[in-house]
């Protein structure tokens, strides 16, 4: 039986990957950009298969819609895939106000607001599985980057939560943890805030560093993600590629180690 996937974002990278892979399936996809001109071939390279919604995850009433959409068009919502979001560069005293908003509103409240709308549809099939985009990065935080982790930082722990909230009705949640791959992730989709000298140095070391770190295929983590999805038993986190499978298992060894050295001063509070 095919499956009917819903997923945010697919203009370009992860998103316009997983399209693209789906299609030949035999698969339903329900596409969705904020601009249908940017996803319009997908839609006529597979007709009968893919289908295409506007959708600016900040805007409720376009979630909605093409929620409703989905439905009608395919009758179901199997997988909800959501990929939408973008990458915040600069040092936490150089982020604006509004760019600060605008990242959480993005990567957090326009991914909450996309399962608030899609739950009652899985919770009426007894079925569906959630598959959140978070990042190496919501496991491990680095300079340049404080804004963009915390806002995955977000995603993981509701995605928790949430995982547990909703097995009892039939529905799974992964929470996927891209490491660092070749996407605009760094290029166009990237907002940068305005740089203060004193920083210099430190930006230096990052780009010495993000120059020289291996980076993945984005069609080989895409098709890593889709076999998980269609996995027997899906995982609740799934690290992609080498850099977010070593540097989160250096995170959390670094997280434990830190714990076990504290602890004869922590058990004084008890």
């Amino acid at each position: 039986m095919s499956k009917v996937w819903f997923i945010t974002g697919t203009s370009s990278g992860f998103g316009r990957q997983f399209v693209e892979r789906l299609s030949g399936t035999g698969d339903k996809i329900v596409a969705t950009a904020r601009n249908l001109d940017d996803i319009a071939d997908l839609q006529a390279a597979s007709p009968d298969n893919v289908h295409i919604a506007a959708l600016d995850v900040t805007d409720k009433a376009q979630i909605q819609a093409a929620v409703r959409e989905a439905v009608e068009r395919f009758g179901r919502i199997d997988i909800v895939v959501n990929n939408a979001g973008y990458g915040l560069f600069g040092m936490l005293e150089e982020y604006t106000d509004e760019q600060i908003r605008r990242q959480f509103d993005v990567n957090v409240f326009g991914m909450l607001d996309v399962i608030r709308e899609t739950l009652p549809v899985f919770k009426r099939q007894g079925s569906g599985h959630y598959v959140n985009l978070s990042s190496v990065f919501g496991v491990w935080a680095i300079p340049a980057f404080s804004l963009y982790a915390a806002s995955k930082f977000a995603v993981e722990g509701f995605s928790k939560a949430m995982a547990a909230e909703l097995a009892p009705f039939g529905i799974r949640t992964t929470i996927v943890e891209p490491g660092i791959f070749k996407t605009e992730f760094m290029g166009g989709s990237m907002k940068q805030a305005d740089r203060l000298p004193e920083y210099a140095p430190v930006y230096e070391a990052f780009d010495r560093s993000y120059a020289a770190v291996r980076k993945g295929e984005q069609s080989k983590a895409v098709e890593a993600i889709i076999a998980m999805i269609n996995s027997e038993n899906p995982p609740e986190h799934f690290p992609v590629g080498s850099t977010a499978t070593f540097g989160i298992r250096d995170q959390l060894g670094k997280r434990i180690e830190e714990a076990a050295a504290w602890e004869q001063v922590s058990l004084l509070a008890d």
